[in-house]
């Protein structure tokens, strides 16, 4: 049990730390698109993993169980959601100097819908960071009609399929210059393009898929905690390598650089999936207690930092850290604090009790 737990906790660390440094690409990183866009698909394929994982979906699985899921999903996320939401509008209509709430983008970030419409005033507007919920939500969806037909495909076609989504998200990135867009990506040019997201989902499905297969299964059972040690910092040594090569070699000519991003994340995932019976060192490392504590708070940290920083910038004025006579360790240290403190909060004075009145099924299945 102890094992299966640090397994748990090191992924979840990987995620939390794809995470940090989406939020510090945002608004403390120069030319931080390929960062932000790695560390994306890295959370799109893990949460593909942990659904098919968790959630079996079994030919006894109907349409009242999905409901069921749903409605679980949607009271652990979307009052964290709608909360981010209105701290959004608030810095924007009394800190920014907008007079007017615009409705349409609001009915369209509420109603989870803002990904997909092709008018940026929408998809960016207030809380721009939500449209990664919004997507997850539809993955959610979905997600019975992907696993379902997965389990039906034997191993060497599911090798086959992860080859064919790896060949897709670079076919859906690569285009030659700037100008040019790609064949697929032509919607907002931009790495949050939905489909692509389902791409990294499935990708995440296919692994947990090849992952159960006995072969797989007698492979981890060999390794002991010194071997899995090797694994694990040979596998992020070989993350680095395809990171390193898709940055010098290929960004200045792939948007999104699709060609390693995809395939490196996936050998980061894979790595510590096979060490998960016997973690080596860098598994015990991701799974300390400060680093499973934070993991709570990882949906709070993303959707709370638009809406944060807005309503610090004040502050920080009047504290003399921003603005013309700008200290930038200690502005950035200070937003930071704020932010953590108020995922927090929201955590555990909002989000968590609000989920336990709202959720329909046992407290452990969201």
């Amino acid at each position: 049990m102890a094992t299966q737990r640090n397994h748990l906790y090191a992924l979840g660390t990987l995620q939390l730390i794809a995470i940090v440094t989406i939020v510090l690409g945002h608004l403390w990183i120069d030319n931080s698109t390929f960062m932000n866009s790695l560390c994306t698909s890295f959370c799109f394929t893990y949460s593909g993993y942990f659904t098919s994982r968790f959630h079996r979906f079994d030919k006894s699985y109907g349409l009242r169980d999905h409901g069921r899921f749903m409605w679980n999903k949607l009271a652990k996320l979307y009052p964290m959601h709608v909360l981010a939401l209105l701290i959004c509008i608030i810095a924007f209509v009394f800190m920014k100097g907008h007079t007017t709430i615009a409705l349409k983008t609001l009915f369209y970030h509420l109603t989870l819908l803002s990904p997909w419409i092709n008018d940026p005033e929408i998809y960016f507007g207030y809380n721009a960071v939500a449209w990664w919920i919004c997507v997850l939500f539809f993955l959610y969806l979905i997600a019975p009609l992907i696993i379902k037909a997965l389990r039906l495909m034997r191993l060497r076609w599911q090798v086959v399929l992860l080859a064919i989504l790896l060949t897709l998200e670079f076919i859906g990135g690569y285009r030659p210059d700037e100008q040019t867009p790609s064949l697929l990506l032509n919607y907002y040019d931009m790495y949050e393009f939905p489909p692509i997201r389902i791409l990294d989902f499935a990708t995440g499905i296919v692994l947990y898929n090849i992952t159960c297969h006995a072969w797989w299964q007698r492979l981890a059972n060999r390794l002991t905690p010194s071997l899995s040690t090797m694994v694990e910092l040979g596998g992020i040594a070989l993350f680095g390598l395809l990171f390193w090569i898709d940055k010098a070699f290929l960004n200045d000519y792939c948007f999104r650089a699709f060609c390693l991003q995809a395939p490196s994340i996936v050998v980061l995932l894979a790595t510590f999936v096979l060490t998960s019976n016997k973690p080596g060192r860098a598994s015990d490392l991701l799974s300390i207690k400060p680093l499973a504590i934070m993991q709570q708070y990882t949906f709070e940290i993303y959707l709370l930092q638009v809406g944060i920083y807005f309503t610090m910038e004040p502050l920080c004025r009047a504290l003399g850290i921003a603005g013309e006579q700008q200290q930038p360790v200690l502005h950035f240290v200070f937003q930071n604090a704020m932010l953590l403190l108020a995922a927090w909060a929201c955590h555990n004075f909002y989000v968590k009790p609000l989920t336990r009145l709202l959720t329909i099924g046992s407290h452990k299945r969201i």
